[in-house]
């Protein structure tokens, strides 16, 4: 009976501290966005222009181009096609119920993330059985270092951490017991549907289905040292796919109408890039004689150094600079845990994947998003391995108290990802708030020059877009003939070259050479910012 009080009051306590935490990291969420005004870099502008196109009746279309992989026809054209489209989805209500208001079009992204702090509440109670180790855990997510101004953006880090990490975390659980069959069949239809919804987060989100596949053979084979095939593992699978297909089959028929194949190849053709800025380039050959003509010996080296970028991404963003030691101590030591096991094949998954496959977008960002699914076990197993580490230190220090001892080093280890995230959120969100303010201006212009619809040639074209409500481009990667000749088939007349153009226009920003087909007719910031027109 005692026991049973017992359980009963640890599983109140439990809840009391998921409610308070959760509260908790959704204050500090909803202050975040409210101090992000505006999508302050690419990504979250095309997510938000994604919402916004979505709430006016667009549907999939997108009324910019900003890369060139898949040729598109004109201007509007089928949208999502290298990003996958869930993060608009979740923003599109928003931005229908609220337009124009950018802190609306977070709260999505706001209350998921929120949630991610519970998971690694979850994991790390589970993994050592101490409170204050699952506190710190959780303290941890809200508090994520280079991760933390990013949740609450119109972007894929919120949606893709908590679906990839409850993937992971379910498809870990254990296999079924006699009279369980319906529970576990209900479990892998979760899970798959789960790995859907990450897919359609993020394009990687496929790397978990292979993944989370293995958990049964690893629960028979590694964890319980029964290997056999049976029939319980087929249906395990099968559930599995079923609810991967209820969340993927209405986006592969949407692509199969728009472009003929259910996935895009554009994502693809980044294997073959050379440069990360190939990917704006125009009509170029991105393809395996392509990347092989560049050499061995060039392609060898984008690999290393892409791994060791990686590496050191992997210790700053997602092991916050002083946890990552700790985190592999703690993933080793829960090792036969099976959810711990899948994160961690999870994570040199998208780690070799980003590095030796989508080498320059990978290191470019790729890594860093995808990380994301990870992050709570990397906390949980971060104060696993912290406590084993003062366990170990106390035992051989007699001075030391070892609970004492863990109090200091878990509080010490929150103060400084506290002071890390306060650390990137100020160099991060000023920069944002102020983000293509200029286009704000050059619209203004080109209004008062009688072209209220004219479409204009740019660095950034969903934030162009988002901020001015007219058609846009990405100038591509190249001379100013390739300029010419996109501007020729797109029918853009304007260009609004910035301080973060191609390498082959900086002779014609710092204005030392000119061209026959284009004239200055405006400058901004001091003359940083030029508009061209184009002289047909």
């Amino acid at each position: 009976m005692m026991g049973v009080f017992r359980m009963r009051r640890a599983t109140h306590k439990h809840r009391r501290d998921a409610i308070c935490l959760f509260i908790g990291g959704l204050v500090v969420r909803l202050v975040m966005a409210s101090i992000v005004t505006r999508p302050g870099y690419m990504d979250a502008a095309y997510y938000a222009a994604g919402a916004v196109s979505m709430a006016r009746g667009g549907r999939f279309t997108e009324p910019f181009i900003w890369n060139y992989l898949n040729d598109p026809a004109g201007i509007s054209h089928p949208g999502f096609l290298y990003w996958m489209p869930l993060p608009s989805l979740l923003g599109a209500p928003f931005a229908a119920l609220f337009p124009g208001s950018f802190f609306a079009l977070q709260l999505p992204f706001a209350v998921l993330s929120a949630f991610v702090p519970l998971m690694a509440y979850a994991l790390a109670w589970q993994a050592t059985g101490r409170p204050r180790l699952a506190w710190a855990a959780g303290l941890l997510a809200v508090f994520s270092g280079f991760f933390f101004p990013y949740w609450t953006l119109p972007e894929t880090f919120a949606p893709f951490a908590l679906f990839g990490s409850l993937a992971l975390w379910l498809a870990g659980g254990w296999g079924p017991r006699n009279g369980e069959a319906r529970g576990e069949r209900a479990r892998w239809l979760l899970v798959g549907i789960l790995v859907g919804l990450a897919h359609l987060t993020r394009a990687d989100g496929i790397l978990l289905l292979p993944i989370v596949a293995l958990a049964p053979l690893l629960t028979h084979y590694v964890i319980r040292s029964t290997p056999r095939f049976s029939r319980p593992l087929l249906r395990q699978w099968l559930f599995l796919l079923l609810g991967y297909l209820l969340v993927m089959t209405p986006w592969f028929a949407r692509n199969l109408a728009a472009i003929g194949t259910p996935l895009s190849p554009a994502t693809t053709k980044t294997v073959w890039l050379t440069d990360y800025d190939d990917l704006f380039c125009y009509r170029c050959d991105l393809s395996l004689s392509s990347h092989l003509a560049w050499g061995w010996g060039n392609i060898l080296r984008s690999k290393l150094s892409a791994l060791w970028i990686n590496f050191q991404r992997l210790l700053a963003e997602g092991g916050l600079v002083f946890l990552l030691p700790f985190a592999l101590a703690g993933f080793y030591r829960l090792r036969r845990r099976p959810p711990f096991l899948l994160a961690s094949l999870y994570l040199v998954a998208i780690y070799l994947a980003h590095s030796l496959v989508f080498t320059f977008p990978g290191w470019r960002g790729g890594f860093f998003h995808a990380s994301a699914a990870v992050l709570p076990f990397l906390y949980a197993a971060g104060m696993d391995g912290l406590d084993a580490a003062v366990r170990w230190a106390a035992r051989r220090r007699r001075t030391w108290r070892y609970q004492q001892a863990q109090g200091v080093f878990v509080v010490a280890a929150v103060a400084v990802a506290v002071a890390l995230s306060g650390y990137v959120a100020w160099q991060r969100i000023p920069a944002w708030r102020t983000a293509d303010a200029v286009y704000e201006e050059v619209d203004r212009w080109l209004m008062d020059q009688g072209a209220p619809d004219a479409p204009v040639m740019v660095g950034n074209p969903p934030g162009f877009w988002v901020h001015t409500d007219r058609p846009a481009i990405v100038i591509p990667d190249g001379d100013v003939d390739a300029l010419l000749e996109v501007a020729d088939r797109y029918r853009v007349r304007y260009v609004l070259l910035e301080q973060n153009h191609p390498k082959q226009l900086a002779s014609l920003h710092a204005r030392e050479v000119e061209h026959s087909g284009l004239e200055i007719v405006e400058t901004w910031s001091s003359g940083d910012v030029l508009l061209y027109v184009v002289q047909r």
